[in-house]
């Protein structure tokens, strides 16, 4: 029984074409292009909350709601990027660029976690 459903769990994803616990590479200029646009906005973000948390202004799973700026700058890539890459939702994204000798990555989950969470009661926008 443990085998069926451990085949099951190999071969499910790869018939409908993800590989688990794999990232996505990529190789298109354009493709990296986007990926690095978006990671560009989520650096900035993520370094704004690591400011409001060593400030102790808030808990850092919130401090993304005190820079709404920032987080519409973020949220508006993430969905322009998932428009026209539907298929990276939810995916770990790895590419080089010309600049570095180590790949980058990005988890678009974990993106998706952090601009999605709710800030009507933290703080008002």
């Amino acid at each position: 029984m443990r085998a069926i459903v451990f085949s099951l769990l190999v071969f499910v994803p790869q018939v409908f074409g993800v590989t688990p616990g794999f990232p996505l590479e990529l190789m298109e200029p354009t493709d990296i292009r986007d990926i690095e646009r978006l990671d560009y906005e989520v650096v900035r973000l993520n370094a704004k909350i690591k400011q409001c948390a060593a400030a102790g202004l808030a808990p850092a799973m919130e401090c993304h709601c005190f820079y709404p700026n920032k987080l519409a700058s973020a949220i508006n890539v993430y969905q322009t990027v998932l428009e026209k890459h539907p298929d990276w939702e939810n995916r770990a994204v790895l590419w080089w660029d010309s600049a570095t000798t180590m790949p980058s990555n990005l988890h678009l989950g974990g993106v998706k976690l952090t601009i999605e969470k709710p800030c009507q009661n933290l703080v008002s926008l």
